[in-house]
């Protein structure tokens, strides 16, 4: 790869001063991405930024910094040195582990830290964790890596909140370093050492890998980098994906594991727009997106990069990728590596209209933020999900202590989505749209268990006005019993023995103060969304109460209460998958066919003489 220093008037370069980290993953020497045009793709405008677009585009850097979009400087220096403490544990562990097996290696080519997810795409806030993969050499066993590395992590004194999931999908260790979250996962290089200049964009890496699991973990930061070689400005995309990120996170539409896009569809979603209109600044790019994705039709993927082009180097492990072929989804964004998968798998045709409107509302606000008749602010408001909605689904995760809630909630987070297609698939349900809230509530102490604690997860209900109406008047109501008990059905309770759920229906009024406290801490003010929906008349509120695994029918009632919209009824895509659902909050570790990993693997314990990890 082409060495070239930074310039600012090249679009492709990187300032030397910022390559440690961000490009760790194309070897010491790189400088430069190489973009690589998607053939399959011709832009649509060649048009660039006028006066009027330059002078937008400053006042929407203004807005960004306004919001915390960037982080400080003193703090990146803290990510970074945490980052050189945890390369320092890991690749002492790798020299004296070579040692003990007779492999001796180096100290600079024991292991590489590669990070990757919104760092390395260079567009992380303050409150951004860093997604890290360590390679290593070969003759590492992964078993010895997770046996090992948590216990040295743990008996450092700037390092907390340390649990490892060794058997998860994507096996990781997660902790907080002098308060930076790391997600910490390892892969394979199939030598002996792993040399400075090693890229791992380089496919011929994959050719004598024999484990799925290293292919899947590579293709973090493959992915990532991938995606900022198939942008044609790296610092336009940039700006304009923290835009997007920013809009998506106080929207309340950003978090994979739930159904929406995470940080990884989002930017494919924006690197196609970057694509389409290759000289635009990042003021017209954020126009353009709201513009193209108004107008998309999402029975077709989102695809960044020619299919043949993600087809497995010869000799690589068979691993199923997406094709046109695929089972499908309400949408699908498409990663840009081998194996190709749908970021987007988990996706539900309630969270899709969500998405829709959020984009529609989007386009509308931004055409008039353009001619000068809206602040670029209102783009940023925060939608209240509290607000949007009348009747919500309440899940009540509880646990005996502390330790066993974390990966209780975790595990019920990510079967959420299973929820929500249970109910948008039950006919006598007379729902239009069951979105899911994307931040869970807790976990704090339960009410009179001195021991017990609880986290609250929501869904959004929002009936049928006229099919609810019909229901009525044939003397039925609103019944949620079989779609509850089916998903309660679905639950791994044998791996939680100290867990539970209860599951019910409350309306808005009912909601727990210390729910709506936790949501509202974070606002800067409590403006109401700038579309509200219209109340309709006619509309039922249920109340269900179903202990988990009961095979007796739940106690339902029902009875009238305006407000919860009206629409037409929807049917859910029925196509179903085999693959196990979840993956990462913001959708950082893709999987291997379809975009999703499989639930969260309880967390192990970690056992040191200086502290015990909290879970």
């Amino acid at each position: 790869m082409q060495e070239v220093q930074g310039d600012a008037e090249n679009p492709r370069t990187q300032p030397a001063s910022d390559q440690k980290w961000l490009y760790r993953g194309l070897g010491s020497s790189a400088r430069v991405l190489e973009y690589r045009k998607n053939k399959e793709s011709d832009p649509l405008s060649e048009k660039g930024p006028s006066a009027a677009d330059e002078a937008l585009n400053e006042k929407l850097i203004g807005e960004l910094r306004k919001n915390l979009a960037y982080e400080e400087d003193h703090k990146d220096i803290i990510r970074e040195r945490a980052l050189l403490h945890v390369e320092s544990i890991v690749s002492q562990w790798v020299v004296e582990q070579s040692e003990r097996t007779g492999q001796p290696v180096e100290k600079s080519e024991a292991c590489r830290i590669v990070p990757f997810g919104s760092y390395c795409l260079g567009v992380h806030s303050a409150d951004s964790d860093i997604d890290v993969l360590c390679i290593v050499p070969k003759h590492i066993l992964r078993h010895d890596f997770f046996a090992d590395i948590p216990q040295l992590l743990a008996e450092q004194s700037n390092i907390t909140d340390l649990s490892c999931l060794p058997e998860a999908f994507v096996p990781v260790i997660k902790f907080e370093c002098d308060k930076v979250e790391f997600d910490l996962s390892m892969a394979h290089m199939p030598y002996a050492s792993i040399p400075e200049n090693l890229s791992v964009l380089v496919d011929e890496h994959l050719t004598e890998l024999e484990d799925p699991k290293d292919v899947t973990c590579l293709n973090g930061p493959r992915v990532t980098l991938e995606i900022l070689r198939r942008v044609p400005h790296i610092e336009n995309f940039r700006t304009f994906l923290r835009c997007i990120k920013l809009w998506a996170r106080r929207r309340g539409i950003y978090s994979n594991i739930v159904g929406f896009p995470g940080g990884v569809a989002w930017a494919i979603m924006g690197a196609k727009v970057a694509q389409y209109y290759p000289n635009m600044n990042p003021s017209m790019l954020l126009e353009k997106f709201f513009f193209l994705y108004k107008n998309w039709n999402f029975q077709n993927a989102v695809v960044i990069a020619p299919l043949e082009e993600c087809r497995a180097p010869p000799g690589a492990v068979y691993m199923a990728s997406w094709s046109q072929a695929a089972i499908r989804r309400p949408f699908s964004i498409i990663t840009p590596t081998y194996p190709a998968a749908n970021a987007t798998f988990n996706a539900s045709n309630s969270t899709l209209a969500v998405m829709k409107k959020e984009i529609e509302n989007a386009h509308t606000l931004m055409q008039s933020i353009v001619k000068g008749k809206e602040p670029l602010s209102k783009l940023f408001e925060h939608a209240d999900f509290f607000k949007t909605y009348s009747n919500y689904v309440q899940v009540e995760a509880t646990a005996a202590n502390e330790d066993a809630i974390k990966p209780w909630y975790g595990y019920l987070e990510s079967q959420l989505r299973k929820l929500v297609e249970k109910l948008e698939m039950d006919e006598l349900a007379g729902l239009e749209i069951a979105q899911p809230c994307v931040k869970t509530f807790g976990p704090t102490p339960t009410p009179g268990d001195e021991f017990g604690y609880q986290v609250h997860m929501y869904v959004g209900l929002k009936f049928d006005a006229e099919l609810v109406k019909e229901m009525k008047e044939a003397g039925r109501s609103v019944n949620l019993t079989h779609p509850v008990q089916d998903f309660m059905q679905l639950l791994d309770r044998d791996s939680y023995p100290e867990a539970d759920v209860v599951i019910k229906v409350v309306k808005r009024k009912e909601l727990p103060g210390w729910v709506k406290d936790d949501y509202y801490a974070g606002w800067k003010d409590l403006r109401a969304p700038s579309a509200p929906p219209t109340p309709a008349a006619g509309v039922l509120s249920v109340q269900l109460t179903a202990p988990m695994f009961s095979h007796t029918s739940a106690a339902l009632a029902a009875e009238e209460l305006a407000g919860s919209g009206a629409g037409t009824k929807r049917k859910a895509d029925e196509s179903q998958s085999s693959a196990g659902g979840g993956g990462g909050r913001d959708g950082k570790q893709v999987g291997a066919a379809n975009g999703c990993s499989p639930a969260p693997a309880p967390a192990t314990s970690v056992a040191s003489p200086a502290k015990k990890p909290h879970l």
